[in-house]
């Protein structure tokens, strides 16, 4: 009877809300990835009202995923940058701003109107306490170098 109920249970809870919050740090890039998926309002006058729908649901889904992603990221310190949102209304305020203006650089548009996105923001966009903070896996590589090469050839002596 029990198991019935738990089975039951997660059948009433929305699929939007039961899923992970899909997003990663892309360390090599140096960019903070999100995706969110919308659903069309099947009570729509037209499937352009029923997409434009979706596709605002999907990107705020993608924003708050992208947030929860970012407050699962570990700092420096050893802490995640939850409790540092949690504490501070003012950098909380920042952030969210900034995911606000993420862009979408995936998207795709199912037959029946729904829309599935990816957004993107470049982590050296968000507050720097964060970003300055911020401590990669062990296992991330380290960002490509902007620098040039350091050269192993000696001068040319022609050159003058």
């Amino acid at each position: 009877m029990l198991r019935l109920a738990a089975i039951a249970s997660l059948l009433l809870v929305p699929l939007a809300a039961r899923a992970d919050a899909s997003g990663e740090i892309d360390w090599q890039r140096r960019v903070l990835k999100a995706t969110g998926q919308g659903v069309p309002d099947l009570n729509a006058p037209s499937i352009a009202v029923a997409r434009l729908g979706a596709e605002r649901t999907a990107m705020a889904i993608a924003q708050r995923n992208a947030l929860e992603t970012l407050k699962g990221a570990t700092l420096e310190s050893g802490g995640t940058v939850g409790p540092l949102l949690q504490n501070d209304s003012a950098l909380r305020s920042k952030v969210q701003a900034k995911l606000r203006g993420a862009r979408a650089v995936k998207t795709h548009y199912y037959s029946d109107g729904g829309v599935s996105l990816t957004v993107e923001v470049p982590l050296d966009q968000l507050p720097v306490v964060i970003v300055d903070n911020l401590k990669p896996p062990a296992g991330a590589a380290n960002p490509p170098s902007t620098a040039p090469p350091p050269s192993t050839s000696a001068p040319d002596a022609g050159a003058k």
